[in-house]
């Protein structure tokens, strides 16, 4: 009696037999399931196969059965074709992978998912190597992205963007300006970087319009790379005919003062995240000191108090300063309170007896609360203030909530929204398209750059290399 494996009642907590969950038929639709959705047929499955089990299919002849005398190996990068002949004279061929125009497939996507998942090509070659995985070589790859996956990249951008300017062109027809927000982002951090990004975000829908790539030779310096991104990419977008009403940036200096003297119709708003992250590590410098301790109760919740200040004032640049100097006075334990001829109270719900006892209240004359003083009141930071009344940022967040050990108690994590790279397979796509029927023009190359040396990466002329490199030499005549 047979029975079949679907029949049996197994038992789930017998792990000595667990079968696989993607194990399939070697049916030859297999494949083509594997493959849906895709016009090419890139989509199926491969295999990494060993070439000595490989060789082991070419013993013999597929049409006859004798035995196959003559094989003639030929490789391409990651593909290896087989020209054989077998004693009755019968020849075949046999490659691992289709062509696409004379070029393997394999070879073209190999190339084509390292770009499109980010990855380097020094990276995927080392695994490959310690393997012994044929891939394609260093040249073929930079010459594939350049010949078609950079042009289809920056027509599928180009594409997206065109999606997004006609939605926002026709907000503009319909008289309402755009409220953007802008921010750089450099290759590393300090003041050592060599590449600037500077991207341009409608507050509305969440998503980039255009950004602007900065190389360090074309400004006067790494600090300079900022503000000539912003400035580059804002006149792009008024020159599209947008009509922005808002720009919301961080407090960088050149930027604050190109929106005064070149954009004054524009109202300029400060992101208040990094106004915050600002105010946070004054606090936390200050509480750490001997007489300033009573402040580290406080400092999260001065912290939560600057983005209620801003949130809640609905534009009001006035109301938005007051709200948060307001803070001097809950702290002291008065939640009620005249100024300036009116009378205020705090916007939280009120406090029990006990709740109020509770609470470690600063002193009017403590040393805590005279340096907290000085923090909430500084002239700079009521200016900024005034340019955070609109509660402008660059996202919606959401929290989860999870209590951790180190501080024994219940905190806000940020929840980031996931992502979707289904992109990438209209890409690769694109990519044997543009292969097959040469559908995208190829990528211009920008022109070279003036290469110049700057003045603060060399100030002084190099010496003699034998001075170099007898100063690395130690007294047993031996390199350092």
């Amino acid at each position: 009696m047979s029975i079949s494996f679907g029949e049996m009642d197994l038992d789930r907590k017998d792990i000595s037999f667990v079968p696989f969950s993607d194990t399939t038929s070697s049916s030859p639709s297999s494949g083509s399931v594997s493959s849906s959705g895709s016009t090419n047929g890139w989509a199926g499955r491969k295999w990494i196969v060993d070439e000595a089990k490989l060789m082991e299919l070419f013993r013999t002849c597929s049409q006859c059965g004798v035995a196959i005398e003559d094989k003639r190996v030929a490789t391409r990068a990651s593909q290896i074709i087989i020209h054989w002949t077998c004693l009755k004279g019968h020849t075949g061929e046999w490659a691992s992978c289709t062509d696409q125009r004379k070029m393997g497939r394999n070879n073209l996507l190999s190339c084509a998912a390292t770009f499109f998942t980010g990855a380097t090509y020094s990276d995927i070659k080392e695994w490959a190597k310690l393997i012994n995985l044929q891939l394609p070589s260093k040249s073929q790859f930079y010459a594939i992205q350049s010949k078609y996956l950079i042009p289809v990249t920056n027509h599928a951008y180009k594409g997206q963007q065109q999606k997004i300017l006609e939605r926002i062109f026709q907000l503009s027809a319909a008289g309402q300006k755009l409220e953007m927000c802008g921010d750089a982002r450099c290759d590393s951090p300090g003041y050592s970087c060599k590449y600037s990004t500077y991207s341009f975000q409608d507050d509305a829908t969440k998503e980039i319009l255009h950004f602007e790539l900065v190389q360090v030779t074309e400004a006067s310096s790494s600090v300079a790379m900022e503000a000539m991104g912003f400035q580059r990419g804002l006149n792009h977008l008024l020159d599209l005919g947008l009509d922005i009403g808002v720009m919301v940036t961080d407090r960088s200096p050149s930027i604050r003062k190109l929106m005064r003297e070149s954009y004054g119709n524009i109202r300029h708003e400060y992101d208040p995240w990094h106004v915050n992250k600002s105010l946070k590590k004054k606090l936390a410098s200050v509480s750490n000191k001997k007489n300033y301790r009573e402040l580290r109760p406080w400092l999260r919740s001065i912290s939560n108090h600057l983005y209620w200040s801003c949130s809640s004032s609905h534009g009001d640049e006035q109301e938005c300063v007051r709200r948060w100097t307001s803070v001097l006075h809950h702290i002291r334990g008065i939640h009620r309170w005249e100024e300036n001829g009116r009378e205020y109270q705090c916007a939280h719900p009120p406090l029990s007896e006990e709740d109020q006892e509770k609470k470690r209240w600063l002193e009017h004359d403590s040393p805590a609360f005279r340096a907290l003083t000085e923090l909430v009141e500084e002239k700079t930071l009521l200016r900024d203030l005034r340019q955070m009344a609109l509660f402008k940022h660059t996202g919606n967040p959401q929290y989860k909530y999870v209590y951790t050990k180190t501080t024994q108690q219940w905190v806000a994590k940020p929840v980031y929204e996931p992502t979707s790279q289904e992109f990438r397979k209209d890409l690769m796509e694109d990519v044997l398209n543009m292969r097959e029927e040469k559908s995208l023009e190829p990528w211009p190359r920008p022109p070279p750059l003036p290469k110049r040396l700057l003045q603060n990466i060399a100030p002084v002329p190099r010496p003699d290399p034998s001075e170099l490199v007898a100063q690395r030499l130690s007294r047993f005549k031996q390199l350092l």
